[in-house]
């Protein structure tokens, strides 16, 4: 199917949380385009481990990491996208990242992205935006 559809940004920047949830409005379908996170690490002392998982809520479609964990006190950005390498290090910029296979969701369906080892889950500070192909069916 050709992009004739918009595509849209969907963003979580709320501070103090190392785990994001977007949903699939009611309505819709999301083809995946390009995720784009930074992660801000408190003192606490810790290898945060980032991961994107796709599923229903309940169920899960597809899980994976990221290749290089992130220490505590940095700044660190990760990007996704279905053309993209999988890093097994950061770059000198602090930058990482990963193939993210271009899936069509439905209504309900989510992009979880956090910190699956939960060091510092309500103090880390965790950004994440999406840019999908938004359809409507």
């Amino acid at each position: 199917m050709p992009l004739s559809n918009p595509i849209v940004q969907n963003s979580d920047v709320a501070l103090n949380d190392s785990d994001k949830t977007l949903t699939v409005p009611t309505g819709r379908l999301w083809r995946l385009q390009m995720l784009a996170v930074k992660l801000i690490t408190t003192a606490t002392v810790g290898n945060r481990q980032m991961t994107v998982v796709l599923g229903d809520g309940t169920n899960v479609l597809w899980t994976k990491n990221f290749g290089a964990v992130q220490a505590a006190s940095l700044t660190r950005q990760y990007y996704g996208a279905w053309d993209l390498p999988n890093d097994a290090a950061f770059d000198a910029n602090g930058n990482i990242r990963m193939a993210l296979a271009g899936w069509v969701l439905p209504a309900g369906y989510t992009i979880r992205v956090y910190d699956s080892a939960a060091i510092a889950a309500a103090a880390d500070d965790l950004e994440i935006r999406l840019l999908v192909e938004e359809i409507i069916p």
